[in-house]
């Protein structure tokens, strides 16, 4: 729970850096607004006004944080489900929770443009321009843009993210890595089985100095690992 807070954080606080050098950027390269200019009490109270949809963007982002990673860790589950293995493993929540809080950061922006006329009300109008006024007249189009740009990247690293798995049979041990590249191991050159001090929580080193770290795998059972040790012949140690 503290990984993820704390990947929530550091998160948001990279928006919060980069939102004012994208804004810097629009208004650079957008033509000016050449309405009336805001007061600056208007401005003032535009500020805290977009104050409240930032902290509106973060909840949809955890949300769609969380519903991401899960959502990614149940389709992989299910896409490498095969009872030709004695055991599929397949990631967890917290490997998913990466890719999972890139999609809930990108996907944040959409129900935000939903509610933004109904959370604003009245001041709508007046929002619009004052975004003019400080981003430029065609910072939309570009927001869309790079809203499509994070959505083919989120697309991009989820689909490569779906692929890592492990497969075990009787013998032989497959493991297919992100980047699609399959290794199999022979479950008799396993050098050591070691518990990490947490239920299905196991580092397990074969001949070629390769580990697998099963904190980020699921299910890892009490059978799967006996079946490691008793085919290596070593004993798991705690």
């Amino acid at each position: 729970m503290l990984e993820i807070i704390k990947s929530l954080l550091i998160a948001f606080f990279a928006v919060a850096v980069l939102l004012p050098v994208v804004r810097y950027a629009l208004r650079r390269l957008s033509p000016a607004y050449k309405g009336a200019p805001l007061t600056a009490a208007e401005q003032k109270y535009m500020q805290k006004q977009e104050l409240k949809l930032t902290v509106v963007y973060f909840i949809f982002a955890c949300v769609l944080s969380v519903f991401s990673a899960g959502t990614l860790a149940l389709v992989s589950s299910i896409i490498h489900h095969s009872s030709a293995h004695l055991h599929t493993l397949t990631p967890n929540f917290r490997a998913f929770f990466a890719p999972g809080l890139l999609l809930g950061l990108t996907l944040a922006g959409l129900p935000l443009r939903w509610v933004q006329p109904t959370f604003l009300s009245h001041d709508y109008d007046l929002y619009k321009t004052y975004t003019s006024h400080l981003e430029g007249l065609h910072s939309n189009r570009i927001y869309n843009l790079l809203l499509a740009v994070m959505l083919v990247i989120s697309g991009v690293v989820t689909w490569y993210a779906l692929q890592w798995h492990v497969t075990i049979g009787e013998e032989k041990m497959e493991v297919t890595n992100l980047l699609l590249k399959q290794r199999t191991y022979n479950l008799r050159d396993i050098q050591r089985i070691q518990y990490l001090g947490a239920d299905g929580e196991y580092l397990i080193s074969f001949n070629d100095q390769t580990n697998i770290n099963t904190t980020y795998l699921k299910p890892v059972t009490l059978e799967m690992i006996a079946l490691l040790s008793a085919k290596s012949g070593k004993r798991v140690i705690r």
